[in-house]
């Protein structure tokens, strides 16, 4: 575990107490003993070294609680509480649009993503969808199913991430698009759609032409389910300022596709100093 992401606040002597799932986690999973520390990822998203000062209801059977505090010495109130500066957190702003798959599927992506940063995700009701796969997406998102943030909350933990990764809910196509520009409204932004077909695309580069001349602060991914994206969503998307990118390689899995597409997005704009577009 690189972190452990914390669900409440420092209390004022600089403690955090843990309970429930949380506390055996910390208890019979990671085996963490008095005196061990690790690092916590604060609610605002600040890094803090602490310590596990206490454990109760470990030997009696009662209910667990393990108490962290502050690593180090206290010099004054206020850097008690002060946490270390956030880390690993890049200058990106990365959504994923997810064509809803298979539910096995979409867990997958939905830990993929939140692994590689991406901070929103949205579920798409698309053409080729199936019935039972919306349905269960919808399911979930309407009773903000604990899976899903359980599957976040591990994989940060896992990966260190600092980013707040969070999914939004289940949009249709059009609605998914107007979120996007309300969101990203003022600020400069790209939008790419990956798609086997190779007839209208580009290649990553071409699309990422203008990030060298101006910082995006903002990029999307459209990822199709197992059936792809139609051809009229490509055409929607495409007029609404999206721009389908191809990747010469094999025809990927759904699951693949959104990991791969999003590394690729990362390399290049954020890289983007390291390499030159030639004409």
């Amino acid at each position: 575990m690189r972190q452990f992401i914390a669900q409440t606040h420092l209390d004022s002597k600089g403690c955090l107490l843990v309970e429930n799932k949380k506390a055996h986690y910390l208890i019979n999973v990671l085996r963490l003993c008095p005196g061990d520390m690790l690092y916590v990822r604060l609610p605002d998203g600040n890094l803090q070294n602490m310590t596990v000062a206490k454990i109760e209801g470990e030997k009696t059977g009662e209910k667990k609680l393990v108490i962290l505090q502050v690593a180090g010495e206290r010099n004054d109130a206020p850097s008690l509480t002060k946490a270390l500066p956030i880390q690993n957190k890049n200058e990106l702003d990365l959504w994923l649009f997810q064509f809803v798959a298979k539910p096995a599927k979409m867990e997958l992506i939905v830990r993929q993503a939140c692994e590689c940063g991406v901070s929103n995700i949205v579920f798409v009701e698309g053409k080729f969808c199936q019935k039972g796969n919306i349905d269960s997406a919808r399911k979930k998102c309407l009773q903000n199913d604990e899976r899903f943030s359980r599957i976040i909350c591990e994989a940060k933990e896992q990966c260190g991430s600092a980013v707040d990764t969070k999914i939004l809910g289940l949009y249709s196509l059009s609605n998914a698009i107007s979120l996007w520009k309300e969101h990203n409204s003022n600020q400069k932004n790209l939008g790419f759609v990956l798609y086997e077909q190779t007839q209208g695309t580009k290649s990553i580069f071409e699309a990422a032409k203008n990030s060298l001349v101006e910082k995006i602060n903002c990029a999307s991914l459209v990822v199709g389910a197992e059936g792809g994206i139609s051809p009229e969503e490509i055409e929607l998307l495409k007029n609404e300022g999206f721009t389908p990118i191809h990747f010469n390689t094999n025809i990927l899995r759904c699951e693949t596709a959104s990991v791969y597409g999003i590394a690729a997005i990362q390399t290049v704009l954020l890289e983007r100093e390291l390499w030159q577009f030639k004409e």
